[in-house]
């Protein structure tokens, strides 16, 4: 199989995307590389986002970037990677390389058909955020989560079927995979959609569409794995009040249906504990309180033992059976997603507010989401001169729209002083799982020469959870962040 095809190969839709353009590049006119090298310190006042035990944190960040350009004839594309190692100064087990690939191809197969490729690929720390992420609402993924990949495959055709009517259909593939995951269900999602615009007028188009999701979220720990289907068609409006003012606006009704993989029975680790402050810990089994409905200790009223334990040390695998009557089921909602964006571009000022209300493709939960965010950000970049400022700040929330399923556990004693779990039993959440997130950057860009940069930046993010239904407090995080970059002269080719 093709590394195109491949939906579990976390680099194939990537390097699909590179061959692309690497082979297109022969037939280009002209294109620009453009090499260099980035370097970062970052502060942290709360590593792992929580609420009661705050733990700060220094990081170094080294590492080479690439731009590769072309924008000439038919064919234009841009990709930009940028690959690092960050490295802990106060933290033990959380250094690694990181990975970030950009990258956009558009070909005009004739005057009135166009092929665009787009994909977006991360090998990130979610315990730190970037302006690019908030924008993304990649910070309302769980902050506990301290490593994830995550990419973006779409392909779109777009085809003028007159000189006032354009038509176009897309495919895409979305995968999210949490490394060392414990309790995040790990998705992939294929979407098809299409389009058909109209233009009224120089300045407004209107139009209509259809999308079509199919979301596979695999079995994580107390949590069940599940496939959602949804349909979403939605009505579009865009205005450009000026030449340098645009208006867009959608949205439409959502049908979603989820349903459980088969319950019969369930396969997980014997582990009962859970994560702090990044750590495994393994469950006092005395702390383990009596739930009425079962008449026994369960699993998810345990407190946590003292002393970590390595992620290699879950447990075997085993396969629980579920108690009598209590099968998890099947659920169906109707719901709205739409958007609306206001973008500003003067001579000194670049601005934007947007509004968005979407399915969530790679929330980590183990049904359908919806991913609800306001962002905004204001760009003061002087023209002729070599410093910028900015401001960006960002709310989101990720609700999980249908029912959800919890699956609990009988806690007994393993003979030995610790814990096991022994039957598993369900209960039903009418209001899923909550993640809300807060975001605001403000930096200074300034260059220094043609080649050397640097970025000063003030970060915050506040984050708030229920899970399963309970409320989890606020938790702050404070972020200053110095990053020099250093780059070569464009080569031409």
């Amino acid at each position: 199989m093709s590394p195109c095809t491949h939906s579990r190969d976390l680099l194939g839709a990537s390097w699909c995307f590179v061959l692309l353009v690497v082979f297109a590049a022969g037939r280009a006119d002209a294109a620009d590389l453009l090499l260099g090298v980035t370097s970062e310190y970052s502060y942290t006042s709360n590593f792992f986002s929580s609420a009661t035990n705050a733990d700060p944190a220094n990081s170094f960040l080294f590492g080479p970037t690439l731009d590769f350009s072309n924008e000439n004839g038919r064919l234009t594309y841009d990709l930009n990677y940028v690959g690092a190692y960050q490295t802990y100064v106060d933290q033990s087990g959380v250094d690694a390389p990181e990975s970030r690939l950009r990258g956009r191809a558009t070909y005009e197969i004739d005057s009135r058909t166009t092929l665009r490729l787009t994909d977006r690929f991360r090998d990130v720390s979610n315990l730190r955020f970037s302006r690019q992420d908030i924008e993304l609402a990649d910070t309302a993924l769980d902050p506990n989560q301290n490593r994830y990949f995550r990419n973006d495959l779409e392909i779109e055709v777009i085809h003028e079927l007159t000189r006032l009517l354009e038509f176009s259909v897309h495919g895409a593939h979305h995968w999210t995979d949490f490394r060392q995951n414990l309790n995040r269900n790990d998705s992939q999602a294929f979407e098809v959609g299409s389009e058909v615009r109209y233009r009224l007028a120089d300045r407004h188009a209107v139009g209509v569409g259809a999308t079509f999701i199919n979301q596979d979220f695999q079995e994580a720990l107390s949590r069940l794995g599940s496939v959602s289907n949804s349909i979403t068609t939605y009505l579009l409006w865009n205005w450009d009040i000026a030449d340098n003012v645009v208006f867009t606006a959608s949205g439409g009704p959502s049908f979603i249906r989820s349903e459980y993989d088969d319950t019969d029975r369930v396969t997980q680790n014997q582990f009962v504990g859970g994560r702090s402050g990044g750590d495994l810990f393994r469950a006092n089994i005395a702390s383990c309180e009596v739930d009425a409905s079962v008449g026994s200790r369960v699993a998810s009223n345990c407190d946590l033992a003292n002393g970590p334990i390595p992620t290699s040390d879950l447990g075997p695998r085993q396969s629980f059976d579920f108690g009598p009557g209590q099968q998890a089921g099947d659920d169906s909602v109707v719901t709205g997603f739409g958007a609306a964006s206001l973008r500003v571009n003067l001579a000194s000022w670049n601005l934007q507010t947007t509004y968005s209300r979407r399915q969530s493709t790679t929330a980590g939960g183990g049904l359908v989401s919806s991913l609800d965010q306001v962002y905004a950000e204001a760009e003061l970049a002087p023209p002729n001169q070599r410093w910028s400022t900015f401001l960006a700040g960002s709310w989101d929330r990720r609700d999980t729209l249908t029912k959800a399923t919890v699956v609990d556990f009988i806690v007994v004693n393993d003979g030995g002083g610790g814990a096991e779990r022994s039957l598993a039993f369900t209960t039903t959440n009418s209001g899923g799982d909550r993640r809300e997130t807060l975001t605001g950057i403000i930096g200074l860009r300034t260059a220094f020469t043609r080649n050397q940069a640097a970025t000063f930046e003030f970060r915050y993010r506040r984050t708030q959870g229920s899970d399963q239904g309970v409320n989890q407090p606020d938790a702050d995080s404070y972020f200053a962040v110095i990053t020099f970059d250093y780059t070569l002269d464009p080569i031409h080719f």
